[in-house]
């Protein structure tokens, strides 16, 4: 599923291909990928708009109009941004199109229908109606540990909660955990204060260096587990192999002699 590093560079992306253009028409080729309005209301309410502005928090990539709308865009599994200038050439499930007047045209495309498109007046009233937590990138560290402090359960699912902090999905909360050498399995109310900061910190590390790599897994650092992330791999550090184990029914990988499952409980 794209996490934040991902969304930061569909947001690029949109950027790059329909800010300050204006849309000569939306077209939507599935309905049921929309959520809040109808497919008709969202095309009329868009076209002759002009994007304006991108902003992102977590898994949500949000994009101003200058008519004071913000398109939602939430990518699920399978979702991403695809741009031609080409009218004969469309992917394989586009599930909606962007027909700027400049000739170019921006669809979204999902193949599994996990993600969606909607409308909002204001993000900041959305955020607050999901019960998102912070976008993973933008909180500091005091806000961090008072988000964690007290919680119970582990900390792989923990650092996924989007409720908690926006952003990080399973993929990344594997490499986050390796760079603070902690266990997925550890429980959150038996980490050390220096280990909470650890995996403050590598978060932002994390996503921070994943992030100028637009997401691209195989551009990141050679210390990083997501390179070759499959159990039987060897750990960049310590030439170890890599071990998979099942925590809130997601698969994780770790290094066990870099993790080490002690201090678990």
């Amino acid at each position: 599923m794209p996490e934040l590093p991902d969304v930061a560079a569909y947001g690029k992306y949109f950027e790059k291909y329909a800010l300050g253009h204006r849309i000569a028409s939306a077209r939507v080729r599935d309905a049921r990928i929309v959520r809040g309005l109808s497919a008709r209301e969202l095309e009329e309410r868009l076209t002759g708009e002009t994007f304006t502005a991108t902003r992102q928090h977590g898994k949500y990539l949000f994009v101003q109009t200058d008519g004071g709308k913000w398109l939602i865009e939430h990518f699920g599994m399978t979702g991403y941004l695809w741009y031609s200038e080409d009218p004969g050439e469309a992917p394989k499930y586009d599930r909606f199109q962007l027909l700027l007047q400049n000739g170019g045209r921006l669809s979204y495309v999902n193949a599994r229908m996990l993600g969606w498109i909607g409308l909002t007046e204001d993000p900041d009233d959305f955020i607050q109606s999901r019960g998102l937590g912070p976008s993973a990138l933008d909180i500091e560290y005091g806000a961090f540990k008072n988000i964690f402090s007290g919680k119970k359960g582990e900390i792989k699912p923990a650092l996924m909660n989007q409720k908690l902090v926006a952003g990080v999905g399973n993929v990344y909360s594997d490499e986050i955990l390796f760079h603070a050498r902690i266990h997925p399995r550890m429980k959150i109310d038996a980490l050390t204060e220096k280990q909470l900061k650890a995996v403050f910190e590598s978060m932002q590390k994390v996503l921070r260096t994943a992030v100028e790599r637009e997401g691209d897994i195989a551009s990141l650092p050679e210390d990083y587990i997501l390179r070759d992330r499959r159990k039987g791999a060897y750990c960049p550090l310590c030439g170890n192999s890599l071990q998979s184990v099942k925590v809130a029914g997601r698969s994780a990988y770790f290094c066990p002699r870099c993790q080490s499952e002690e201090d678990k409980r």
